[in-house]
Formats: structure tokens, C-alpha cells, sequence
């Protein structure tokens, strides 16, 4: 396998996406689907806190499953939106995505820490894995024997820590493309005092990569929208599937944008 910093950067965003939807699969099955993409898979589950780490000749990967609805502990853990301080240290974040990556952090910095400051790693997830993607790059950057994260790829991420913490991860200089395709729900939540950090990929109606403009994002919400009262949808909630994340990705990095 290409090392991942060396490839496209649409092939890169396309292999991310695919990463996080391949984490919503029974462990066993998503072992053998990352393995078809170059990686050696180790499942790690806490208390319902669940993420892979992937390893390959080049690269370190952490990819982070994200909210299932059969699953209570992903639930509360969405809806936990009390801030409180981040263990970096810096600023504060939300309760629910700092107890989730708590639970797997101890298996996480194991494995890590084996490599010190020498490998690539990337951390990438979708929804809540997005959220907690976010906070174990800054806990990899702020941490004396683990690799530096050479970038975060998310999917749908919801807001996560307040203003003081962006600030602060932005400070580090990991880099954070965040992905968020048309009208999805998930990417507008939290409120207050929860905001975004890194640059946002914004993908139209049709799936396509655009400049997010007012108009751009008006257009797409109202297509959407009457597109999914035909089908007896609502496109705030479809939107969010990373199943179409992956597929518009793929064309993407297929040459295909529109």
C-alpha cells in the first residue's frame, strides 16, 4: 500500500470515509475489510467505547466508530453536552465524547506509545468516532511518547470543544479537514459554547464538492428537503450516513465532482 501521505489528496479523504464506515461492521468482518485495504486491525471496545487501530508498513491509523442507534452508551454519550475541562488541559469539552475516548484511551496510548514520536499517524471517525477522533489527536500531540497526528479526517462531526480548546488544538498545528456533506444534522450540533475547529469540505445536494456559500447551502437544504418528502425522508438525518460520505468521496477521488 502507497504510504497515505503520499497519495491524492481525494484518494486520501475517500480512504478515511471508508475507513469509518468499515468501523460500523462486526468486528470480525471489519478486520478482514481493512485488512483488504492494507491494514493489520485490532478491535478495541470499552464499556461500549469502540475504535480500531490499524497498522501497515507506512502508516498508524486510529479510526473511531461512531454513534449506533441499537447502543445506549453512544446515545448518552451524545447527549451528555455539559462542558467540562479537557485532560489536555486546555479549554473544555463535551462530557459525553470525553468519557467515550477516556474508556479507550489506556489501549490506545499502549499501543502508541511503542512507537513513540517516529511513525505517521492519522486518527479519522464519523459522528460521535469523529468527535472522538478530535479529541485523541490533541491527547497523541500533547503526549511526550506517542507519534504527532499528521492529520484528522472527519465525517459529520459534531462541535466539540469551546472556544479556549480550539484555540488551543489549532495552537499545535494539527490539521483538521472536516467533511460535511449538504444539510446533515449532526455537523450543526452542539450549541453554544461548543464550536468547530479546521477547514470544512462542504458537498452539495448531488454530492459534490462546493464553496459553501449562503445561497449554495439554501439551495441544497430546500432540494434535499422536497427530494426527501417524495421519498418519505428527511434529508437532515440522511445526509448524515456515512455510507454517503464514502460513495461521494469515492467519485471524487475518481475524477467525477460535477
Amino acid at each position: 500500500m502507497t504510504a497515505i501521505n503520499m497519495m491524492p489528496f481525494p484518494e486520501r479523504a475517500w480512504l478515511f470515509a471508508k475507513c469509518s464506515e468499515i468501523a460500523y461492521l462486526e468486528p470480525r468482518d471489519g478486520v478482514n475489510a481493512f485488512a483488504e485495504l492494507g491494514f493489520d486491525a485490532t478491535f478495541i471496545d470499552h464499556d461500549g467505547s469502540q475504535a480500531y487501530w490499524l497498522v501497515n508498513d507506512e502508516d498508524l491509523v486510529i479510526v473511531c466508530r461512531g454513534t449506533e442507534p441499537t447502543e445506549f452508551k453512544d446515545i448518552a454519550a451524545d447527549l451528555k453536552a455539559i462542558p467540562v475541562p479537557s485532560v489536555t488541559g486546555v479549554g473544555k469539552v463535551h462530557a459525553g465524547f470525553r468519557e467515550s475516548v477516556d474508556d479507550i484511551w489506556p489501549a490506545l496510548h499502549e499501543l502508541a506509545s511503542d512507537y513513540g514520536k517516529t511513525r505517521k499517524i492519522w486518527c479519522t471517525g464519523h459522528s460521535l468516532g469523529a468527535a472522538m477522533a478530535t479529541l485523541i489527536a490533541f491527547r497523541l500531540q500533547r503526549t511526550e511518547d506517542t507519534p504527532n497526528p499528521m492529520a484528522l479526517f472527519t465525517y459529520g462531526s459534531p462541535r466539540v470543544g469551546n472556544k479556549k480548546y480550539v484555540r488551543g488544538i489549532e495552537a499545535t498545528g494539527v490539521l483538521h479537514f472536516r467533511f460535511v456533506n449538504n444539510a446533515d444534522i449532526v455537523a450543526r450540533v452542539p450549541l453554544w459554547p461548543f464550536r468547530h475547529f479546521g477547514g470544512m469540505y462542504y458537498m452539495n445536494h448531488y454530492g459534490h464538492l462546493r464553496a459553501l456559500t449562503f445561497w449554495q447551502v439554501t439551495k441544497d437544504v430546500w432540494r434535499g428537503f422536497l427530494v426527501g418528502l417524495k421519498r418519505k425522508n428527511i434529508n437532515f438525518f440522511t445526509n448524515h450516513s456515512i455510507t454517503r460520505y464514502a460513495a461521494n468521496l469515492r467519485r471524487w477521488a475518481d475524477g467525477d465532482n460535477g
